[in-house]
């Protein structure tokens, strides 16, 4: 099995990260309908639009506070990039001024502690963030977008488990083999989280018509 290099840590952190977004199709009509309802100027009409656009407004309000939530994930993963970037640079700096093997050892020991402690941070942040706000019921798409977020939220939560016990065993490896079984371990962990999440996503189907209206 391949080991687990930073780039491929900082690319699985990206893929915890992204698994919170939405298609667009998934909002497309909440914007769209309410303006169309706002343009009825027709006084027996305007209680029927008024409902319309309240109806339609909880959508966007949910839409909004799913873009908050999505764009606080997105801000914690973008520190944990840079400080895996850091300790890579600081690694790779180690590295090209060592001149044994127990200096190079060292010198990975130290990086694999700092991508520890990074892990750590991260996992810490992604759990104080908690879970998505839901989408309000009686929608046509209330059910999909649930199903969606059933399957992301179970899927970031696999992923940080995995990520959280790594920096422990990384933490306690005293060998190079040590350390290799904890990111062998990892890289299993999530391989299995991402194959469940997308036969989740998959049973889903496409998202519903019109998702963003009043079901019947």
């Amino acid at each position: 099995m391949k080991r687990i290099t930073s780039k491929s840590l900082v690319a699985v952190a990206v893929v915890a990260a992204m698994g919170v977004s939405l298609p667009a199709v998934a909002f497309a009509d909440s914007l769209s309908a309410s303006t169309n309802a706002s343009v009825t100027t027709n006084t027996s009409n305007t209680s029927v639009s008024a409902s319309a656009s309240a109806a339609t407004s909880a959508w966007h309000s949910f839409h909004l506070a799913w873009k908050a939530y999505v764009e606080k994930l997105k801000s914690i993963n973008a520190s944990y990039r840079s400080s895996v970037d850091s300790a890579r640079s600081a690694y790779l700096s180690a590295r090209s001024t060592a001149t044994t093997r127990a200096q190079r050892q060292a010198a990975l020991a130290t990086f694999d502690a700092a991508l520890a402690a990074a892990l750590n941070v991260r996992v810490t942040a992604i759990t104080a963030a908690g879970d998505p706000p839901a989408p309000p019921a009686g929608y046509n798409g209330t059910a999909w977008v649930q199903g969606v977020q059933a399957a992301n939220v179970a899927f970031r939560a696999s992923v940080t488990a995995a990520q959280s016990a790594f920096a422990t065993a990384i933490a306690s490896a005293t060998t190079a083999w040590q350390r290799h079984e904890a990111r062998l371990t990892l890289e299993l962990a999530i391989g299995n989280a991402l194959v469940v999440r997308s036969t989740a996503l998959e049973a889903l189907g496409p998202p519903p018509a019109n998702p963003g209206q009043p079901s019947a």
